[in-house]
C-alpha cells in the first residue's frame, strides 16, 4: 500500500466550550431574571459603609503580620479571641479547633520542646492577587524552627476594614 492509496487524513474540530464536571459548562450562562442595579451616586446620603471600596489590595506589611497571627492561632501558639475583629467567625473557630487539636497531641506535650517546636519564627515570602475591588487572595510562607508552613488567605472589604473571610493553613 503506498502513501497515495490511504485516505487523507480529516483533521476534527475541537470544541470551543468546556465543561467542569459533566453538565456544568465553566463559563455560567447569565440568569435572564438578574439586572444590573444602579449605584447611588458617592455624594448621596444613602451610601453605606462598603461604598468606598478601595481600589488595591490591602498592604503587604498587614498581610505579613495577619499571616503570623493567624498561623499562631492555628497552631495553638496564640489565642483566637486576639483576632476577633480581624477574620470572620467561623474561620477563627475552625482555626481555634485546630489550635486546641495540636495543644493536645502527644508529640506537643514535652515541656522543654513545645516552645521550640511550634514557634514560627518570621514569614518567608508573601503574594497578594488582586481579585476585585474589595477582595484579595493572599499567600504565605511561615517559617519556623521544626518546619515550614503555607497559609492561603482570602481577604474582603467589609464595614470600613479588611476581614479575613478564609483561610487555608497547610
Amino acid at each position: 500500500m503506498t502513501v497515495q492509496e490511504l485516505a487523507p487524513i480529516a483533521q476534527l474540530p475541537l470544541p470551543l466550550t468546556w465543561q467542569v464536571a459533566p453538565g456544568v459548562d465553566a463559563v455560567p450562562t447569565a440568569r435572564r431574571h438578574l439586572h444590573l442595579v444602579a449605584t447611588a451616586p458617592a455624594g448621596s446620603s444613602d451610601s453605606g459603609p462598603n461604598d468606598q471600596v478601595p481600589n488595591n489590595a490591602p498592604p503587604i506589611a498587614w498581610v505579613a503580620r495577619m499571616a503570623r497571627a493567624v498561623g499562631e492561632v492555628g497552631i495553638g501558639d496564640r489565642p483566637a479571641g486576639q483576632l476577633t475583629r480581624w477574620v470572620e467567625r467561623r474561620q477563627l473557630a475552625h482555626l481555634a479547633e485546630r489550635g486546641a487539636a495540636i495543644r493536645r497531641h502527644p508529640s506537643s506535650r514535652t515541656a522543654g520542646t513545645q516552645a521550640a517546636m511550634r514557634t514560627l519564627k518570621q514569614v518567608r515570602s508573601i503574594r497578594i492577587c488582586h481579585i476585585v475591588d474589595g477582595i484579595a487572595e493572599t499567600s504565605a510562607v511561615l517559617v519556623g524552627s521544626d518546619r515550614a508552613r503555607a497559609i492561603a488567605m482570602r481577604f474582603e472589604y467589609i464595614g470600613d476594614r479588611w476581614l479575613i473571610t478564609a483561610v487555608n493553613l497547610g
